[in-house]
Formats: structure tokens, C-alpha cells, sequence
């Protein structure tokens, strides 16, 4: 009877512990997503790095990835460059496009041939895992 109530309360602290990890950790992304919506919001017309540092955020975060999206596209309507291609590959192949996503991998390694210092071995790299999927 001893052991099964130092079980419980092993549980019980185990249990309130990952509570208050996973809301703090939930807490940091919320304040995480108001400070990138606030940088979009104000972001001058044609700074698209800024809607793109934020589409990639939300990206690795995967979360928030409906309003990336729409940044992702203003970045490249702004820029239609390599990384903004590169990005919209990462997110299409995140929601199961992998179609879509070699395509845009595609544009972005075309692009990326004009900038010697973008890194077009590592956007290879994403295509072959897609069509090795």
C-alpha cells in the first residue's frame, strides 16, 4: 500500500511538471508568433526578407503555417528569388505536397545558379529526399 502511494504521487508530481512545460513552451511560441506578426505588420512594402524571415519561422516551428503561407507568397511576390523558392518548397513538402514542393525546389535551384553564394548542393539535397519518398 506504501509503494502504490509513492507511485501516485511520483505520477501526480511527473505529471504537473510536464504540464507547466508544455504550456510555458506553448507560451514562448504564442509570444514567438506576436512578435513575428508584429514585424510583418510593420515590414515597408518591399522588404520581403522580413515576410520571409517569418514564413521560415513559422516553418520550423510548424506552427502558425496558414498565415505563413500568405507571407510566404507576399515574399514572393515581392522577390520571386531562390530562397523564397527554396521556402515555399520546404512548406509545400511540410503539408504533404511533394509534388508541388520539387517544383518550387526546382525554381529555386534555376534561381540560385545567378547567386554564387546560395547554397544550391543543400536545396538538391531536399529534392532527392522527395523523390526518394
Amino acid at each position: 500500500m506504501k509503494n502504490l502511494r509513492n507511485i501516485f504521487a511520483i505520477t501526480l508530481v511527473t505529471l504537473f511538471s510536464l504540464t507547466s512545460v508544455f504550456a510555458s513552451s506553448t507560451d514562448n511560441e504564442d509570444n514567438e508568433i506576436t512578435k513575428l506578426r508584429n514585424s510583418v505588420e510593420n515590414a515597408s512594402a518591399n522588404d520581403w526578407t522580413v515576410y520571409a524571415d517569418a514564413a521560415e519561422r513559422c516553418i520550423e516551428l510548424r506552427t502558425n503555417l496558414s498565415e505563413a503561407y500568405v507571407w510566404l507568397d507576399t515574399a514572393l511576390e515581392i522577390a520571386p528569388n531562390a530562397r523564397n523558392y527554396e521556402l515555399k518548397g520546404d512548406y509545400l513538402a511540410l503539408n504533404g505536397a511533394n509534388n508541388m514542393a520539387m517544383e518550387a525546389y526546382r525554381q529555386s535551384i534555376l534561381l540560385g545558379m545567378n547567386d554564387s553564394d546560395y547554397d544550391i548542393p543543400a536545396v538538391q539535397k531536399k529534392l532527392l529526399k522527395l523523390y526518394n519518398k
